[in-house]
């Protein structure tokens, strides 16, 4: 991010009550609506807009390869694979082609935090609102 978006999350980062209202702020608006897990990476934009948190074994790059043939949970089989959900919603939203970037494991250290401050911070990725990948987001696929 720029300079001033760092300089901004760092302030709010520093005062545990701004921290507090950037964070309230988020949840009101992505748990309801995203069912958000707050992780404090929020990867919505690359996965069909649903959280890949929800997954029992929070596997965020793919199903766990126990999905059931009827694209139920191996772990809650009365559920369908938050990865079956994902797919069918790149799907009907046109974005297949951004369940292609991988991402890096969880980092424990940032759950309960604002992903938006931490965007601004530039700790994680910026929300993606293109329908495929973009030349960077493909250039870095390529690189691992």
């Amino acid at each position: 991010m720029s300079k001033l978006t760092e300089g901004l999350a760092g302030f709010v980062l520093k005062h545990p009550a701004l921290h507090k209202c950037a964070l309230l702020a988020e949840n009101i608006i992505k748990k309801p609506v995203f069912r958000c897990q707050d992780c404090g990476q929020c990867v919505l934009s690359y996965n069909g807009y649903t959280c890949p948190m929800r997954c029992p074994k929070q596997i965020r790059n793919g199903p766990c390869g126990g999905t059931r043939a009827n694209g139920h949970c191996e772990v809650y089989p009365e559920r369908k694979c938050i990865w079956w959900l994902i797919n069918e919603r790149s799907k009907k939203l046109g974005m297949q082609g951004k369940l292609r970037k991988y991402h890096i494991p969880v980092d424990r250290r940032l759950e309960h935090t604002s992903a938006w401050m931490n965007v601004f911070a530039g700790k994680i990725l910026p929300i993606s609102l293109h329908r495929d990948l973009t030349k960077k987001e493909l250039g870095e696929l390529k690189e691992k």
